[in-house]
């Protein structure tokens, strides 16, 4: 069963170490069952703010050690 997560990024930030997330992006909340739930949570989390998110399958970025 696939899992999705939630990836925020700043595009007034990018590149710069000082701003949002580090200048680069990060993964919110946990992993959703559903593209629904991650798409709801994105919306949610960047509403006010000047975010943008994009959902993504989990399974595809995590590491293997």
């Amino acid at each position: 069963m696939d899992k999705y997560r939630v990836v925020v990024w700043c595009e007034s930030c990018r590149g710069d170490d000082e701003g949002c997330f580090g200048g680069s992006s990060e993964v919110i909340g946990a992993q959703f069952a559903t593209w629904e739930e991650a798409e709801k949570a994105g919306a949610h989390y960047c509403f006010d703010l000047p975010y943008r998110y994009r959902v993504e399958q989990a399974e595809l970025h995590q590491s293997y050690f």
